[in-house]
């Protein structure tokens, strides 16, 4: 019901978020909060704040996403800021992406910035895109 297949060539580092024109500033945005024990099998999509705990296998796309340290995602993450300090594997486009010291990647990220803390583990390649003028 909620499971797509999609080609190799469909990678979300290819694909930059772009938030909607029409929609309100980051401060009047809903947060989405997904503690540990919530699992999910299918693909999640929000126009605010989502804030990761549990267990993921599809893709995340949101204004601003933050893997806590419970948080497992195999998918790829589309945002304009992202922040991880659990487990990902798959692929990340954001313009902002701070990777904490407690976070395991197998990852391929595409961002304008990054940011990684000492301690953090990181397998894949890591992209910096020049900033969208």
């Amino acid at each position: 019901m909620f499971s797509k297949i999609k080609p190799d060539t469909d990678r979300a580092s290819q694909i930059p978020y772009k938030a909607p024109a029409d929609k309100a500033p980051l401060a009047d945005k809903r947060r989405s909060i997904l503690n540990e024990g919530v699992v999910i099998r299918g693909d999640w999509t929000s126009d605010g704040v989502v804030e990761f705990g549990g267990s993921i296998v599809g893709d995340l796309t949101a204004e601003v996403l933050v893997i806590s340290k419970t948080g497992k995602v195999i998918g790829n993450m589309r945002a304009n800021t992202v922040t991880i300090e659990g487990h990902l594997e798959g692929t990340v486009s954001a313009i902002k992406v701070a990777i904490k010291s407690c976070a395991t990647l197998k990852a391929d990220i595409a961002a304008e910035e990054i940011a990684i803390e000492s301690g953090a583990i990181i397998e894949g390649h890591l992209s910096i895109k020049p900033k969208a003028q």
